[in-house]
């Protein structure tokens, strides 16, 4: 579905989305890891497990299980990438460093009804701060997109141990791509693309989900996520983005996840998710990116030390959506990293307050070219640093 955003609606959106700065660096195509600090500590591991008022951006019906509450958090993002690109000794090289914002709140309103609204930031990018090839009038290689979704969800719990949440997909993008060379007209001839600037659009899709917990100690879930079809990308139409119209949706997605309580001290927790990149019409395009669906795995684990303190540690590996044929096509967005060890701590502040605070690491990974990329290699490695505040009302 296509719908416009309100203006005040845009506004809240751009004005958060500018909090964060430089590209971001996502580890699953243009998904961070995980949503909330303490979920994306334990592998990313959340859709039978929620954790905070952010919950909605994992599994909406999460939100039943989460007290009234507000959780404010950002994410930072730190990447290193190169590449060795279509010709012998062309290296180049591109460091990142991007914070984005999360966050969430929620109300019971009654043992039966919940509302919340959370937010989750993500994104891809580079700056390699040279032409990626010596073309007369080619700008520095650099893309960046910046994506903020809000959740605004309901949630209906019949029964004690069974919650079903539903709630749009609303979503903010910013975009600029500049330095892009393609072939000319003429046989063996390239040229840069023009510059189109910063541009921005808005979209809509749906999010729904159900939690169901057969026992005291386990939980079920399972989480669906509909393509958010955006706006435009004004200038982007007419070249780089021709074969989508301008436009760079959301995919879809739909997971399901486990979470087994074993002790009074020890939980663990699995997920698998499934993120349709290829059912994008910018994917599709046969000369661009052409990312493949990617299949998310994620293991957690939390240990509660005592009342105050609760170490995590978690595990996710995907399949990578870039494939060796594509390097080439791919320089822009070196997303190709596929696994990625996380750890965390939580400390319980108060009777209402708590601090969550996590770190991801996603090890260099490199990916050798194939076919028309041979000759070209991408190498990436991304840190993420993920904090929190959570009160209870």
């Amino acid at each position: 579905m296509k719908l416009k955003l309100a203006m005040p609606c845009r506004a809240v959106l751009a004005t958060l989305v500018s909090l964060s700065s430089g590209q971001a660096l996502a580890v699953n195509g243009a998904q961070p890891g995980g949503n909330g600090a303490a979920n994306a500590a334990m592998g990313g591991t959340s859709i039978a497990l929620p954790l905070d008022a952010e919950a909605a951006t994992n599994n909406p019906a999460g939100l039943a299980f989460v007290p009234t509450s507000m959780v404010i958090g950002f994410q930072v993002f730190h990447g290193d990438s190169s590449s060795q690109y279509a010709l012998p000794g062309n290296s180049l090289h591109n460091s990142t460093t991007t914070v984005g914002p999360e966050g969430g709140v929620n109300w019971q309103l009654s043992p039966q009804w919940t509302v919340g609204l959370s937010a989750s930031f993500g994104g891809a990018g580079a700056d390699y701060g040279q032409p990626a090839l010596p073309v007369p009038g080619a700008a520095n290689a650099k893309t960046a997109l910046q994506v903020l979704e809000l959740v605004p969800a309901v949630t209906w719990r019949p029964y004690e141990n069974l919650a079903v949440g539903v709630g749009p997909n609303l979503a903010y993008e910013r975009f600029e791509a500049q330095g892009i060379i393609v072939p000319a007209p003429v046989p063996g001839g390239l040229f840069p693309l023009p510059k189109h600037g910063q541009q921005q659009a808005t979209g809509i899709g749906l999010r729904a989900g159900i939690l169901w917990k057969p026992s005291s100690t386990l939980s079920l879930g399972a989480t669906f996520k509909s393509r958010t079809s955006m706006g435009r990308l004004s200038g982007y139409e007419k070249d780089l983005l021709a074969y989508s119209g301008g436009r760079l949706d959301i995919p879809s997605q739909y997971g399901v996840g486990a979470a087994w309580q074993a002790t009074s001290t020890l939980t663990f927790a699995a997920d698998w998710l499934r993120i349709r990149w290829a059912g994008l019409k910018v994917m599709q395009d046969p000369n661009g990116f052409h990312w493949r669906d990617q299949p998310v795995w994620r293991l957690g684990a939390a240990w509660a030390l005592d009342d105050h303190w609760t170490l995590r540690a978690g595990y996710s590996h995907s399949r990578g959506e870039i494939t060796s044929d594509r390097t080439l096509q791919n320089l822009y967005v070196p997303s190709i990293n596929h696994q990625a060890l996380t750890a965390g701590l939580s400390r319980q502040i108060n009777a209402s307050s708590s601090l969550n605070l996590g770190y991801e690491f996603n090890p260099r990974t490199t990916l050798h070219g194939s076919a028309e990329s041979s000759g070209t290699s991408l190498t990436s490695k991304v840190q993420m640093l993920m904090a929190s505040y959570q009160h209870d009302f």
